[in-house]
C-alpha cells in the first residue's frame, strides 16, 4: 500500500490540483498551478513518510508550520482543511480503482488515512487557535461540522470518527448527523470511532449510548469502536447499559465485523 502511494504519488497531486480548482476555495484561487502542486506535493510526501511510520509525524509538523504562516496572512482554516480532505479523498478514489479487488489494500490505506488526516486536522486546528483564537472562535461551527462528517466505508457500512472532547452540545449534532447519514446511505451498520476523543463527561456519554440506540431504530446495528479508557470510564460512572451495544478495540476490527455480517470475505494480503 505504501509503496502504491508513492508510485501513484504524481498523478494524485495533478488530480487533486484539478479537483482544488474546481472547488474554487479562495485561499487557492490565489496560487498558480505550480505553488498549488508544490503545496500538495509536500503534504502528501509527508503522509508517505508517516505511512511508512505507522503514525502522524511529518504530516502534523508540516500543518502546524502552515497554520502558523497561513493564520499570520488571514487564510480560513476551513480553507486548509478542505485542501487537506480533498487531497485525501483524491487518493481513496484512486486506490479503490486501483485495489479494486483487494480489500485489505483498501482497508489499510482507509485506517491510516483516519488515523493521519484527523490528528493532522487536530494540528491545524490547535495551532490556528494559537496564532488566532478569535477567528477560530468564528468558524467553530464549521470545524464541528467536519469532524462530524460521516463517511461511507462499504455498501451499507459507513463510519463516524469523533476528534476531540464531546460535550452534551456535540454529542446532540452528532445524533442528528448520524441518523440522517444512516437513512441516507441505508445502512446495515454505523460504525461510531472513539478512537479520537479522549473523554467525555457522563451526559455527554449517555447522550452518544441514546444516539446509538436511535440508530437500531432504523433499522441498523450501531457498533462502538476504538473507546479510550477514560470515555470508558464515564460510562461506567453513569452505569449506562452496554450489553446490547456491539463494541470493538479499532476501526479495523469494527469493519471486518460488519462485512462478515455482511457475507463479505477476504483473504490476507502479502507484504507490499
Amino acid at each position: 500500500m505504501t509503496d502504491a502511494f508513492r508510485a501513484r504519488l504524481d498523478a494524485n497531486v495533478a488530480t487533486s490540483v484539478a479537483r482544488i480548482r474546481a472547488q474554487r476555495v479562495p485561499f487557492y484561487e490565489r496560487l498558480n498551478d505550480a505553488q498549488l502542486a508544490g503545496t500538495f506535493k509536500r503534504a502528501f510526501e509527508a503522509a508517505a513518510h508517516d505511512l511508512v511510520r505507522g503514525e502522524p509525524d511529518q504530516l502534523l509538523r508540516l500543518l502546524r508550520a502552515l497554520g502558523a504562516e497561513r493564520s499570520q496572512q488571514g487564510v480560513a482554516v476551513m480553507d486548509i482543511v478542505t485542501g487537506l480532505n480533498l487531497g485525501f479523498q483524491v487518493v481513496s478514489e484512486d486506490f479503490a480503482e486501483h485495489f479494486a479487488g483487494d480489500l485489505e489494500a483498501r482497508l489499510a490505506w482507509e485506517s491510516a488515512r483516519g488515523r493521519i488526516a484527523y490528528a493532522g486536522a487536530a494540528a491545524l486546528a490547535d495551532t490556528y487557535l494559537e496564532a488566532r483564537e478569535a477567528v477560530v472562535r468564528a468558524q467553530a461551527e464549521e470545524l464541528v461540522a467536519l469532524s462530524l462528517r460521516v463517511l461511507p466505508l462499504y455498501p451499507g457500512i459507513v463510519v463516524l470518527p469523533l476528534l476531540g472532547e464531546i460535550a452534551a452540545e456535540r454529542a446532540g449534532q452528532l445524533t442528528q448527523v448520524l441518523l440522517a447519514a444512516v437513512a441516507r446511505h441505508a445502512c446495515r451498520f454505523a460504525l461510531i470511532d472513539l478512537s479520537g476523543v479522549p473523554g467525555f463527561d457522563a451526559e455527554a456519554a449517555a447522550l452518544l449510548v441514546r444516539a446509538a440506540h436511535a440508530v437500531e431504530l432504523l433499522g441498523a446495528t450501531p457498533v462502538l469502536v476504538g473507546i479510550r479508557p477514560a470515555a470508558a470510564q464515564a460510562m461506567v460512572e453513569r452505569s449506562l447499559v452496554l450489553a446490547r451495544l456491539t463494541t470493538l478495540a479499532d476501526l479495523e476490527s469494527g469493519l471486518r465485523h460488519a462485512l462478515g455480517r455482511l457475507g463479505v470475505t477476504f483473504t490476507q494480503a502479502g507484504p507490499r
